[in-house]
């Protein structure tokens, strides 16, 4: 399925039955939304991908989430907030997910629109939110989820849980 835009993609998931067999043999189920939100809200760090120009880079965040969307402050001009300008498209890992979506820098953290993040932000990471929220060179990140994906073996037998939940602007993935 390689080079299948998100929205195809979705619609090969919805017309295939779950339990099927993905072209290599491996079971394939759906992955529930609340699976991928107790992983959010139990870890404290994600996993954050993002490319730009060529280049991929990762390192841990500190996040919160509201559902399916996760928040992250993070320097406005650190290389990852350039290159979630220059490729909104972006990964994260928790637990045993893998996750993909698209970012979106949306203000400063104590932006009075962004009260939601403070409060969330400083009951889960109370430390970072004192050190680092007020710094006027703070952005607040958001990223709504697309698609997640988790092995799993069930009955000894290895499947890919897979859930769409939203559409990935202009990207491209595959199911493995």
């Amino acid at each position: 399925m390689e080079g299948v835009f998100a929205t195809e993609y979705a619609n090969h998931l919805s017309k295939a039955s779950w339990g099927a067999y993905h072209e290599d043999g491996i079971g394939m189920c759906e992955l529930a939304a609340g699976d991928v939100i107790s992983a959010l809200e139990k870890e404290f760090t994600i996993i954050l991908a993002t490319c730009a120009g060529n280049r991929v880079t990762i390192r841990p965040m500190s996040h919160i989430n509201v559902g399916l969307t996760v928040y992250f402050q993070t320097g406005a001009h650190y290389l990852k907030t350039r290159q979630i300008r220059a490729n909104p498209n972006v990964a994260m890992h928790v637990g045993n997910y893998e996750i993909e979506g698209t970012a979106e820098i949306i203000g400063h953290p104590m932006d009075a629109a962004n009260q939601f993040f403070i409060e969330r932000y400083r009951a889960k990471h109370p430390s970072y939110a004192e050190r680092w929220s007020a710094l006027p060179s703070q952005a607040l990140v958001r990223v709504e989820i697309g698609l997640a994906r988790q092995w799993r073996y069930i009955d000894g037998k290895p499947v890919i849980a897979i859930g769409h939940f939203k559409s990935i602007e202009g990207g491209h993935h595959n199911d493995r």
